[in-house]
């Protein structure tokens, strides 16, 4: 099968997510009569792949946006693409490799890729119109809460920025980690949002120095692509309570407004 690379600038998650689609309903991956020989690394060897045609695999997969949906526990692997959880059981392409189930594998990864476009396309286009969202005229007399939106991609940054002051909140936005602590030492605000996967520091070390430079009761909601479950787990610790998929603008514009209800009616707890 004759294919193109996909450039490897200014890259879309959703167009790294659909071109992996087509590749795979194409045949991109798998083995045949014809070429019993063909291996199916899956990601790795696909034109979508920053590392494709470079035998010096220059790229580090860090700088792969696929990075988001990896656990955190298995980005230092060497292959951390293949550790992504497919399904509701949690299996990874490499337990799927595991099985040498050519159908099953591809039929995992069509619908794990096919879950993940829809649900950003629907993001991306919905309007979203809250029953309790302000009005010019009440956001120049109410107080605003003040949400700080931090992520690396600048369409999710514009998007919620966009949503949370239709809402009526007070948004600022920060691109990375860094960027984050430096906006944070300078002013205050009632909720982070804060992405699970950063480029330069850890979301955990974001964290911890959130909780330094803020008290206790400073709401804060992690968006990632992981699973509910998991995020609750790792950072239950640094005393986070609320989570939402950062695809669903939506929800998160929702979460917002009850952490921030919570918070004010359990101060001590939050």
């Amino acid at each position: 099968m004759e294919v193109s690379k996909m450039p490897k600038d200014d890259r879309d998650i959703l167009e790294v997510l659909q071109f992996e689609l087509d590749f795979v309903n194409s045949g991109g991956y798998g083995r045949s009569v014809r070429t019993p020989q063909k291996p199916t690394a899956v990601f790795r060897e696909s034109p979508s792949c920053l590392n494709f045609g470079d035998p010096n695999n220059t790229h580090p997969c860090r700088d792969c946006l696929l990075m988001e949906f990896v656990p955190p526990s298995a980005r230092a692997k060497g292959l951390p693409c293949h550790q992504i959880p497919m399904g509701p059981r949690g299996e990874t392409i490499d337990k799927l490799l595991d099985r040498d189930d050519q159908t099953a594998l591809e039929q995992a990864l069509r619908n794990w890729l096919e879950t993940r476009v829809s649900r950003i396309e629907e993001s991306r286009a919905q309007v979203v119109k809250l029953p309790q969202a302000l009005s010019p005229a009440q956001r120049e007399t109410e107080y605003r809460p003040r949400v700080l939106v931090v992520d690396d991609d600048e369409s999710v940054l514009t998007l919620l920025n966009q949503l949370l002051e239709e809402a009526g909140y007070e948004t600022t936005t920060a691109w990375g980690g860094r960027e984050a602590v430096q906006i944070l030492r300078q002013s205050a605000f009632d909720l982070v949002l804060l992405d699970d996967y950063l480029p330069d520091l850890t979301s955990e070390e974001v964290l911890r120095q959130l909780r330094r430079l803020t008290d206790s009761t400073l709401a804060i909601v992690m968006q990632s692509g992981a699973l509910p479950d998991e995020l609750a787990v790792r950072y239950a610790r640094l005393g986070v309570r609320f989570f939402t998929d950062k695809h669903e603008p939506e929800r998160i514009v929702e979460l917002v407004r009850d952490s921030l209800s919570r918070c004010s009616l359990l101060a001590a707890n939050c």
